[in-house]
């Protein structure tokens, strides 16, 4: 996908990672608790089944195992179809490079069968790419073929499959430079974690039993989301077809939330010197991964993006959070701790570093019901970075300024929360990144964050921030490096 110093693969090319970037943090709200009812989500494209026999199926047993699927009669899923799946990912491939070669007239998009036999034969290389365009543009192209797999019957781990076979398509057919091992790590698991939270927000917004304008507008907004989908329903004629809306679209809970304010941003100074923006965040929670019913990968996440009028980036943070697997340890009227697995994407912008990450965490998540509607939630993560690029002032390659690794971190919040709304949170995270390719040595990235959101009039609140990121890199050939940003936010909240 990208190589070094060309702007090549997806991300400030007029290919569709802009459009889907927006997109993707517009819908973070949509579907929103309008949508929310009973009823896990289940894999498959759409289900024929009548109302009345969903509705009387039996309900898995209150003390059943988290992971445990139900058991029950279902002979309305569609069969997954493989080769439909394979058939969309190539076209997603050759529809992109069709765009890069004829229209755009990208010099790398220029393949021969020599260059094939090439890629096929020379092994990988870590490129140089644009640091967004490593960490979102990829990321969001392999939700394209994520939800190609997805929407044609295939469950996560398939469609993991597919979207790492969609990224080495790419990188040896549709470039004529060496494929690169980071594109095909952001690419897959990257898009793995975004293609699945896209196709369970688009089934939100679906309503396959509303007609006329309410039909096509839901319709188009689902496409908008998951432009994949919005093919396939058309092709198949799901988007007219009036039938009942299957349950498992819409998740057991489900919260949306928006913060807008001022940012006060203080770059290794006393805040009083630092830089005034301004700054805007959605935030989405579904699912419940502390209490709520787990059956399979994606059941509960939770997403953030933040935007700011920084003068070169225009998204400060990003994180995606999804639940794989969780079975209870302690549990019981009052008191939930759970042991977890969960897959996790970040992206951070600051003026002390830029990271991003991919990784797979395990760790205790533990919830204590309060009188009334209020709960104490908190999680503790041992996070492992499959892959993490993080800023360096010696990466020296490709006028690349970041370094590629490896590493574990922690990750700790507390939360106190009523009726889905976070009053008070704590949060704090280590994580220690050794280099793989770039400046030979050693990352440590120190992040901690409190802020308090108290509501004031209805869905609005008033809330204040504070943000510490500190950044700590020791080379083997250079001086070490130290920087720290501060960020106080004074903000408003609709919830």
């Amino acid at each position: 996908m990208g190589r070094g110093g060309r702007e090549r693969g997806r991300g400030g090319d007029g290919s569709p990672w802009p459009l889907g970037g927006v997109l993707l943090a517009g819908g973070l709200l949509l579907g929103g608790p309008a949508f929310a009812q009973e009823g896990p989500c289940t894999d498959g494209p759409r289900f024929h089944a009548d109302a009345a026999v969903r509705a009387a199926a039996p309900s898995p047993p209150a003390d059943a195992p988290l992971n445990e699927e139900p058991v029950r009669e279902d002979t309305s899923r569609e069969r997954p179809h493989p080769w439909l799946a394979l058939a969309e990912v190539t076209s997603i491939n050759l529809v992109v490079w069709t765009w890069d070669r004829v229209l755009m007239n990208r010099e790398w998009a220029r393949v021969t069968p020599s260059d094939w036999g090439e890629n096929l034969t020379s092994g990988f290389e870590w490129d140089g790419d644009h640091f967004g365009t490593n960490q979102l543009a990829h990321p969001y192209h392999g939700s394209l073929y994520y939800v190609a797999a997805r929407d044609n019957g295939i469950p996560y781990l398939g469609s993991l499959g597919f979207t790492l076979l969609g990224s080495l398509q790419w990188e040896v057919f549709a470039e004529n430079k060496k494929p690169s091992i980071n594109d095909i790590a952001n690419t897959s698991l990257g898009g793995t974690i975004m293609g699945e939270a896209i196709y369970r927000l688009s089934s939100m917004v679906l309503d396959t039993e509303a007609t006329g304008w309410e039909r096509v507008g839901r319709e188009l907004g689902a496409a908008a989301l998951s432009p994949v989908r919005g093919v396939n329903r058309v092709l198949r004629g799901d988007s007219w077809r009036v039938e009942p809306t299957p349950s498992d679209w819409r998740p057991d809970r489900f919260a949306g939330w928006a913060r807008l304010g001022y940012l006060k941003l203080g770059n290794g100074e006393s805040l009083a010197w630092g830089k005034n923006q301004f700054f805007t965040e959605l935030s989405l929670r579904y699912g419940d991964a502390f209490r709520g019913a787990h059956r399979r990968p994606f059941d509960a996440f939770e997403g953030r993006v933040q935007f700011t009028t920084q003068e070169a980036h225009l998204i400060s943070y990003g994180q995606l959070m999804g639940l794989l697997v969780a079975t209870p340890l302690a549990h019981d009227s009052r008191d939930e701790l759970r042991l977890g697995v969960f897959q996790q994407m970040r992206y951070v912008n600051t003026a002390a570093y830029e990271l991003g990450s991919q990784s797979v965490d395990v760790g205790l998540t533990y919830q204590h019901d309060l009188p009334g509607s209020a709960a104490l939630r908190s999680m503790l993560l041992l996070n492992g970075a499959l892959l993490a690029s993080v800023s360096s002032e010696h990466a020296g390659q490709g006028g690349r300024n970041y370094d590629y690794g490896v590493g574990p971190g922690l990750q700790l919040r507390v939360t106190y929360t009523r009726d889905e709304w976070d009053f008070v949170s704590l949060e704090g995270g280590l994580s220690q990144i050794i280099v793989l390719d770039g400046s030979s040595g050693s990352h440590q990235v120190r992040t901690a964050q409190l802020r308090v959101d108290l509501p004031v009039y209805r869905r609005l609140g008033l809330g204040v921030e504070g943000n510490l990121f500190q950044r700590d890199s020791h080379f083997a050939e250079f001086p070490s490096v130290t920087k720290d940003t501060y960020q106080l936010r004074l903000f408003l909240s609709v919830h």
